[in-house]
């Protein structure tokens, strides 16, 4: 197996090795392996000797999508990254196979890869017994990650972790005061799996909980135990507003200015669903003048978020890399399963192929 070229560091792709130069070679581009553990967690042993791998480390931009990937007969995409639209697809003659990790993906538009038979395999198991299995562990005890990382941004902002902790490096020593819990009123912007996951944590402070979305039911937060209210109490009334909705384009710009300024002011928004829920520009203004305390965000407009965005120099803001959802054991099964499929396909044997209808969502919105 032949490696084409890892990324330098600089979001281009070092061609030292000359891959272009190796007739009939199987090409096979690993995009957005941000923290380079592909082909270490991959097996990729079982591919043939002259399959070449080319390991992108850095997302690449839009504009430069096809001429990074012309050449390339396989593309495996990881969840939420690299989005590969119509046009895109359209000018990559040689693809015939993209791998994603999970049951599919919702950032291929399926209808153009369909019209151009290009196959997708991902990492759901097929056999009986394995569908809905978490890869790598059982999440039914206690939170789902994600509502773990609402919670870390929770008490990150409210306890002030991240200003305090640059403060005293800087040779400083206290410059604030902590934000209590007990007593203070989360709402939630969303009460599904990942909402609903927070209210027995919230309980566990001494918070009370509220909840608002467009089809949230009175049968639901009796299940819960929280407290039904509207859009406008849900955001006048928290102390802490937690985003948890589904983006769609019915829930883009959810939150805007004049939701933003009804909120009390020093309260804290946290969103770890999708960045366009809250309107940016709104937000950021809102942060800069004070009215809310802090912010807690693993997911942005653009990701990953672009060198000088407000969002990396406001202090009162707590900033993640989209990592709500990773673990190292999902990511190291998920990369066996995707070598696994990359080299059934290349020995003539495809595997866990998506082909039900209900397995191909439209895209998602930008």
């Amino acid at each position: 197996m032949m490696y084409g070229g890892r990324d330098t560091g600089t979001g281009h792709k070092d061609r030292t090795r000359g891959r272009s130069e190796v007739a009939g070679v199987s090409k096979i581009a690993i995009l957005d392996d941000y923290i380079g553990v592909a082909l270490d967690y991959g097996d990729w042993t079982a591919l043939p000797d002259d399959a070449e791998i080319t390991v992108h480390r850095q997302a690449i931009p839009p504009e430069r999508l096809v001429d990074e990937l012309y050449d390339d007969e396989i593309v495996v995409i990881t969840q939420q990254r690299t989005r590969l639209t119509r046009a895109v697809l359209e000018a990559l003659p040689n693809l015939k196979l993209i791998v994603c990790n999970g049951p599919t993906s919702n950032v291929i538009d399926h209808e153009a890869r369909i019209e151009r038979g290009i196959l997708l395999c991902g990492t759901a198991e097929t056999e009986q017994g394995a569908e809905g299995r978490p890869l790598g562990g059982d999440t039914r005890r206690g939170l789902p990650t994600p509502s773990e990382m609402a919670w870390a941004l929770i008490l990150a902002v409210a306890k002030r972790t991240g200003v305090e902790d640059r403060v005293i490096r800087a040779g400083g020593w206290q410059t604030g005061f902590p934000i209590p819990l007990a007593g203070k009123t989360l709402g939630l912007l969303g009460a599904g799996r990942l909402g609903g996951a927070m209210v027995p944590v919230a309980k566990a402070f001494g918070m009370d909980v509220i909840a608002w979305s467009q089809n949230l039911t009175e049968e639901r937060c009796a299940e819960l135990g929280v407290t039904k209210v509207t859009k406008d109490e849900l955001v006048s009334s928290a102390d802490v507003l937690g985003v948890f909705l589904v983006f769609s384009e019915r829930s883009r710009n959810t939150l805007r200015a004049d939701d933003l300024n009804n909120m009390k002011r020093g309260a804290i928004l946290v969103n770890i669903s999708r960045g366009p829920i809250v309107e940016e520009a709104a937000l950021i203004e809102a942060l800069r003048s004070g009215h809310l305390a802090g912010a807690g965000l693993d997911v942005f407009d653009r990701e990953p978020l672009p060198a000088g965005h407000p969002f990396r120099s406001l202090a009162n803001v707590v900033v993640t890399p989209h990592i709500g959802y990773v673990t190292e054991a999902g990511f190291r099964a998920a990369w066996q399963r995707m070598a696994q499929d990359v080299a059934a396909y290349l020995a003539g044997s495809p595997i866990r192929v998506v082909t039900d209808p209900a397995d191909l969502p439209p895209m998602a919105p930008r």
